[in-house]
This record gives structure tokens, sequence and C-alpha cells, in this order.
């Protein structure tokens, strides 16, 4: 596997809250953020855990007749952030 610089991490990061921002009136999957960044589901969700424990997001899970599934939003103080700028 490929090593990726510290600034393309935080670029792809940047990516993701993007992302979210963009789709603020709803949770989404793992799947429907990697597939925006065109990236791979584990590597998307790793990233997605560090931003949950930097506080910048918030993980939802659901369970369904599949398993447990995890949705993802914005953080609300991030969010207040975002939108004075």
């Amino acid at each position: 596997m490929v090593k990726l610089s510290e600034n393309t991490i935080s670029l792809l990061k940047e990516d993701i809250l993007s992302i979210l921002y963009e789709n603020q009136d709803r949770s989404l999957f793992t799947k429907e953020i990697a597939r925006e960044l065109r990236r791979d589901k584990e590597f998307t969700l790793q990233l997605l855990l560090e931003m949950k424990e930097i506080g910048w997001i918030n993980e939802i899970i659901g369970r369904n007749s599949r398993g447990i599934r995890k949705k993802w939003r914005i953080s609300k103080e991030l969010f207040e952030v975002w939108s004075k700028k």
C-alpha cells in the first residue's frame, strides 16, 4: 500500500468535511463518503474515526437486518463555525 503524506491526508479530511457540510440535512454512510472521495471504505473509515476523536464529526450507529451500519454527520459546533464564515 502507498504511504500518503500528512498533507494529502489533511486534504482528504477537508474533503470529507465539505461532503458532510454539503449534505448537512442527512447523515451519510461510510460507503457514500468513500464513493465521493474515490477511496476504499476501510481507508475512509479510518479517517472518519480519527475525525470523530478530534470532535469534528458525529457517528450515528444504526441497526438493520444486515447488522450494524455507521452513518456520519458534521458536528454542531463545527457546523456553526463554518456557517459564520
